[in-house]
């Protein structure tokens, strides 16, 4: 039997990108609690009313802020595709793009110190990791194979 051409698309994704976020309330260190006990460092780093004007209740804009950080990487990701003919999509099929901050892992109180020992207070929130796609157009994207 004669062997015949068949085209087949090939559809591979050009681009893949992972994006995830992670904020904490201030860049360096973090903000003074005062003189205390070790013991009481993350109580007194809850209970501080600069860390909370900063922060906000439970470091809340933290997270605000870690989710605002993976919304604009994944825009960027997703524009930068449709920019340029690809179509963009979750690797996962069943993932759906959250609506709000609640996605990212609350924010966690994070105590250190400075180099004279004085308490420092931070809030650290992490969003978890997604895997995006870009694909191209299949067209011009053949290959010919004998059967």
């Amino acid at each position: 039997m004669a062997g015949f051409a068949r085209a087949e698309k090939m559809c591979t994704p050009d681009q893949t990108g992972v994006i995830e976020a992670e904020a904490r309330c201030v860049d360096e260190g973090g903000i003074s609690i005062g003189l205390g006990d070790e013991d009481g460092a993350k109580v007194a780093c809850m209970a501080s009313k600069a860390v909370q004007n900063r922060c906000g209740p439970d470091g809340r804009l933290t997270r605000l802020h870690a989710y605002t950080n993976w919304y604009n990487n994944l825009k960027k990701f997703e524009s930068s595709c449709t920019s340029s003919g690809g179509t963009f999509a979750f690797q996962d099929p069943n993932f759906v793009e959250p609506a709000d901050e609640s996605f990212c892992l609350q924010a966690s109180p994070e105590v250190g110190s400075n180099m004279f020992e004085e308490p420092l207070c931070n809030y650290r929130s992490i969003c978890p990791a997604v895997t995006v796609v870009c694909e191209r157009s299949c067209l011009g994207r053949t290959i010919a194979s004998i059967n």
